[in-house]
Formats: C-alpha cells, sequence, structure tokens
C-alpha cells in the first residue's frame, strides 16, 4: 500500500506502528470511497473509463494518455493468466472467495480494504461501500471464467511455490534493514522466472509488491519497500541518494529471525516486556500491538525517555519497576535499523 507523505510528526505516541497502520487504513479507504463504481467491461463513457483509468495500474504503466474502453478490457484479458499468478496473498485470497462465492463478498475485516484496491487498481473489480462497516467487493463477470482456469493451471501452483518463498525473504529483510530498494528483488526474482513468465514481468512483480506491501517512491517510479513500523520514511529518504540499492546477505539466523519477526538476541527481552504488560494495558489497547509499538521504536533508534512515554499512554496502572527495567532491557537489547542510532546514544 502507498505511504502517503505526511507532515513530521515529533511525538512518538501519534507515529507508533498501530497508529500509522490505521492511518494507511483511513487513507485507503477514503481513496476506495472516490473509486468509479462500475467496471471496466460495463457499457461505459467516456469520463467513466478515464476515471477508471486514473484509479488503475494502468495509468502509471502506459505512456500514451486515455486509451479506450476495449483497449483496456483486451489487455486486462491478454495479462490476466499470468497477473493471476503474481497476486499478493491477500488479492489470492479475495479472489479465491469471490469465486467460491459466485463473483462477489462481503469484505470481512476492513485491512482487506488495501488488497480490494490493488483488485481494483488491476480493474478485476468494483467496490461498493455501503456504510462504515460494509462494503461489497465483486469480480467482473467477464473474468470469472478465466480466472478460474488461470488458477487451476500448473503455471499458477508453480509460481505460487516461487512467491511464497520470495514473499518470505522481503519481510526477512524489512524487519532486518527497515527499508528495501525494489530494484535488488525484482532483478533477483525476474532471473529465477522461466522464459514464458518473462514477458511483462518488471510490470507484474511491481504489482505485486505494491499490493503486497507498504511503501513509497521517487519522480522516476523507483519502488521503496517499507516496514510498516518505519515512522518517517521521509526523513530516511532525505538521507539517500537517488535510492541507491544495497545488497544484505542473510545468514540462517537472520532469515529465519526475520521470518519470525524476532531475532534470537530480541527473544528475552520481548519475553520479559510481554510479562511486564499482562494485566495492565488499556482496555481498548491491543497487548501485542503495544508490545510491537514498543519494539519497532527501539529499532528506529528511539530514546528510552520517548519509549517511557509511549508506555505510560498505554498502561491503565501507572508503570512498575518491573515494567521499567523490562522497557530498559528492550531498548538496549533490539536489533536498530540501517542508519538507526544505538542505544548507546540514549
Amino acid at each position: 500500500m502507498l505511504r502517503t507523505s505526511t507532515a513530521r510528526i515529533d511525538r512518538w505516541c501519534d507515529k507508533t506502528m498501530s497508529v500509522l497502520r490505521e492511518q494507511q487504513l483511513e487513507a485507503c479507504q477514503e481513496r476506495l470511497t472516490r473509486c468509479p463504481t462500475r467496471g471496466i467491461f460495463s457499457d461505459l463513457g467516456e469520463d467513466e473509463t478515464r476515471a477508471l483509468f486514473q484509479f488503475s495500474y494502468y495509468a502509471h504503466e502506459i505512456r500514451r494518455r486515455y486509451p479506450s474502453r476495449s483497449e483496456l478490457c483486451a489487455k486486462v484479458l491478454a495479462r490476466l493468466s499470468k497477473e493471476a499468478c503474481f497476486l499478493s496473498p491477500r488479492e489470492d485470497d479475495l479472489v479465491k472467495r469471490m469465486l467460491l462465492f459466485g463473483g462477489k463478498i462481503q469484505l470481512s475485516d476492513w485491512e482487506e480494504i488495501s488488497a480490494a484496491e490493488a483488485l481494483i487498481s488491476r480493474l478485476w473489480c468494483t467496490l461498493q461501500i455501503e456504510n462504515d462497516e460494509t462494503a461489497t467487493l465483486k469480480l467482473e463477470e467477464n473474468l470469472l471464467l478465466p480466472i478460474t482456469h488461470a488458477m487451476l493451471s500448473q503455471q499458477y501452483q508453480q509460481m505460487r511455490e516461487k512467491l511464497f518463498s520470495f514473499d518470505a525473504t522481503l519481510h526477512s529483510l524489512l524487519y532486518l534493514s527497515g527499508f528495501l530498494h525494489a530494484a535488488v528483488p525484482m532483478t533477483h526474482f525476474k532471473g529465477q522466472l522461466p522464459r514464458e513468465m518473462r514477458e511483462h514481468a518488471e510490470m507484474l512483480i511491481g504489482r505485486y509488491l505494491r499490493a503486497g506491501f507498504d511503501y513509497t517512491q521517487n519522480g522516476q517510479g523507483e519502488i521503496l519497500l517499507l516496514h510498516p513500523g518505519l515512522a518517517e520514511p521521509e526523513k530516511l529518504l532525505s538521507g539517500l541518494v537517488g535510492f541507491a540499492p544495497t545488497e544484505i546477505h542473510l545468514t540462517r539466523e537472520m532469515m529465519q529471525g526475520g521470518m519470525n519477526g524476532l531475532l534470537p538476541e530480541e527473544v528475552a527481552s520481548c519475553e520479559a516486556m510481554r510479562g511486564a504488560l499482562i494485566g495492565a494495558i488499556r482496555p481498548e489497547c491491543d497487548p501485542e500491538e503495544a508490545l510491537e509499538d514498543l519494539r519497532m521504536m527501539a529499532k528506529q533508534g528511539a530514546a528510552l525517555s520517548e519509549m517511557r512515554e509511549v508506555l505510560e499512554s498505554m498502561l491503565c496502572v501507572l508503570p512498575t519497576p518491573r515494567m521499567l527495567s523490562a522497557l530498559s532491557q528492550l531498548h538496549l537489547q533490539t536489533v536498530r535499523w540501517v542508519g538507526m542510532p544505538s542505544a548507546v546514544l540514549n
């Protein structure tokens, strides 16, 4: 999902991972309220076709402005069998649910709206928002049979297996560094594809990354993938020249820790903090989200005093010596992201 640019916020209480996630979902929901309600295979007028085009991925991929509706329909159908192989995990789940229930479903979780937005950007789906709690996602009727055939193919099964490994590697890298220039994994993954899948591969992988990860991009369209807990990508990007790609060599232990979202050297402090939070969190807060917020702050080099301020905002009691000791341990033992201040400077 695109990370929208925001003004710099000084207080950590306003830029924790849980707050960022909520802001991302609200921004996505607001965009979807403005998306066209009729799909590309409907009998659209020129203005409606342009609106759909502007909302779609094609607006960034086609140099010529405003292709006709028939041209867009032809592109969707021509690439569909390959594109089905490159759906993000949540997109893939939504499509299968729609196929199971005759082409439309009610979104059961507002966190699914980012995947719904991606499917709409592919021109595969339309969305009807009834109220703040209910939205219906509908797969274009013309695509029901072609997608079914595509997902039953051997090509689809082989690509999903490759993407599972690719996805795990990306999540590991993002946990270790906080951000990742997309050129490195795109080039690596493209080289693993069979010859028949390489046509439009860069475009298909780019859509997969946009649908499955937080990202931002520069004026040249280069993608920088972001860990969802990275609070100020604009500040980070200001220190990078031209999004220069960097290689990270993973050990088996680092890879496993990245996949689990917790490195071996972080386990003890994480468990101590979890134990200290039990029974002390405000009713509207989720204990695991609270712990994750504190860990992501530590990864970004937040000062211990800033972490204590956020901790106190989560509690329904005064912080105990045990909590403060666990917080100090978490602050010291959490591995920092690339370029972030170390604990000794705080």
